[in-house]
């Protein structure tokens, strides 16, 4: 039992730098690893809402906010002369920034009574 592994130590270092993670679909991100990755641009859009402009097609960007938060964690060991290593938490990331592809006739025909139905998190995250 002496040789059983003890586990690996969790440490909490807070960063003071803010994260955000986005998700991005997989079309851009192939335009992001391609041999010419394109410029995008950020542009203010509808209903107080930035959007994401590629060559091919623009986006909404939105925050999604998670039930579950996640850890972003670093390599670290106590101390400098420490052979143990463990893992630090930077920060406990609770929203995540989301790309949503926009049709351009959804753009052309909107209507500004139409309420949007969506997911319970977009529904309330607005209000937080």
């Amino acid at each position: 039992m002496s040789s059983q592994n003890e586990g690996l130590p969790f440490y909490s270092i807070p960063d003071s730098s803010g994260f955000r993670l986005i998700e991005l679909p997989a079309e851009i991100q192939a335009l992001l690893e391609g041999p010419s990755p394109p410029v995008l641009y950020l542009e203010p859009g509808a209903d107080d809402m930035a959007t994401l402009r590629s060559p091919e097609h623009t986006y909404n960007i939105r925050q999604k906010n998670t039930s579950n938060g996640m850890f972003l964690i670093k390599p670290c060991a106590p101390d400098a002369g420490s052979a143990q290593q463990g893992v630090a938490a930077i920060a406990t990331i609770k929203e995540t920034v989301e790309l949503e592809r926009v049709d351009k006739m959804v753009i052309m025909d909107r209507n500004p009574n139409t309420k949007s139905v969506g997911k319970w998190h977009e529904k309330f995250g607005r209000s937080r």
